[in-house]
């Protein structure tokens, strides 16, 4: 008996089963399709807040937590990110006739000197708000320590971004920090935040 090595059975598919393989293999696209544009509309999705007495309506991711606080108007976090944080937070200070953009920024740059640990201002540039007025942006940067007790010792790199504008007697600050690993993509919400701000 003489067996052929290296051969192989021929399968022949019926014209029903090839039907069914390829309707598999669209169901399964149509699926993944379906699902990846649920998850990006569930990622994108916004929510408002509105502070009449402040004067700002601003638009945030809605899976961000949202809070508010004496020491500034509201601040919104991604709670999702491990390590730091990524956060946009929205301030007002008095502004007399005569503060200046860089008086404000100096203030802050003092205060922040003694609470974060090494803190270093990178440098200014002027930022073009979406109603064509020009705001100046400060970029900074810190370490952060975790303050869990599993993660003790832990740290990160932050970088930071403020942006200021005086208007109506008040100095508006947007602060936005993110991890400095992800701070160039995170950069995209900033955008699309001052994109939805009214002020």
């Amino acid at each position: 008996m003489a067996f052929e090595t290296g051969a192989s059975p021929s399968v022949q598919f019926t014209p029903r089963q090839r039907w069914s393989v390829a309707m598999t293999y669209i169901v399964i696209a149509v699926g993944l399709a379906l699902g990846l544009n649920q998850r990006d509309r569930a990622l994108n999705r916004a929510s408002v807040y509105s502070n009449s007495e402040a004067g700002v309506t601003a638009r945030y991711p809605a899976r961000w937590l949202l809070e508010e606080s004496p020491d500034f108007i509201f601040r919104a976090r991604d709670m999702a990110h491990r390590g730091y944080h990524t956060s946009i937070e929205v301030s007002a200070l008095a502004a007399g006739p005569d503060t200046s953009e860089r008086n404000v920024l100096d203030r802050l740059n003092l205060r922040r000197a003694q609470s974060l640990v090494d803190y270093a201002v990178l440098g200014y540039e002027t930022y073009q708000l979406p109603d064509a007025a020009e705001a100046l942006a400060m970029a900074y940067s810190f370490v952060s320590r975790e303050s869990s007790p599993f993660l003790e010792g832990a740290s990160s790199v932050v970088r930071g971004l403020d942006i200021l504008t005086i208007s109506r007697g008040q100095a508006l600050i947007i602060s936005f920090r993110a991890d400095a690993g992800v701070y160039d993509r995170e950069l995209e919400t900033l955008r699309w935040f001052i994109q939805g701000l009214e002020i």
